[in-house]
């Protein structure tokens, strides 16, 4: 079985009527110890992007990007013992992840 590798990351979208910009920053790894954040004020989900000093595999950016907009998702519906979940928002992640690139066909 061919497993797709091709998951967009866009650069913004919309939720409950708010604009959400997702920026890949090449230094948030060494201003935050982090590899995303959600910034629910800025309606920003900041990602770390690959440079010269950190190289992660495209899958791995793709599940940090979902795992910060489960925690934007989250946020919007104010169910703040949710999103602060983290063991449950990462494995989240990783399912949608592996839902996204392995769907076949149109419903």
């Amino acid at each position: 079985m061919l497993i797709p590798t091709v998951f967009n990351i866009p650069t913004s979208f919309w939720l409950y009527g708010q604009k959400i910009s997702v920026v890949m920053a090449p230094d948030l790894i060494e201003r935050e110890n982090a590899t995303g954040q959600a910034l629910y004020r800025r309606d920003v989900i900041e990602i770390q992007a690959n440079s010269t000093s950190i190289n992660r595999p495209r899958s791995h950016i793709e599940v940090t990007f979902l795992h910060e907009l489960l925690h934007m998702i989250f946020y919007a519906m104010g169910e703040d013992a949710l999103r602060n979940n983290e063991q449950m928002i990462d494995e989240m992640a990783k399912l949608l992840h592996q839902a996204f690139i392995t769907a076949e066909g149109e419903a």
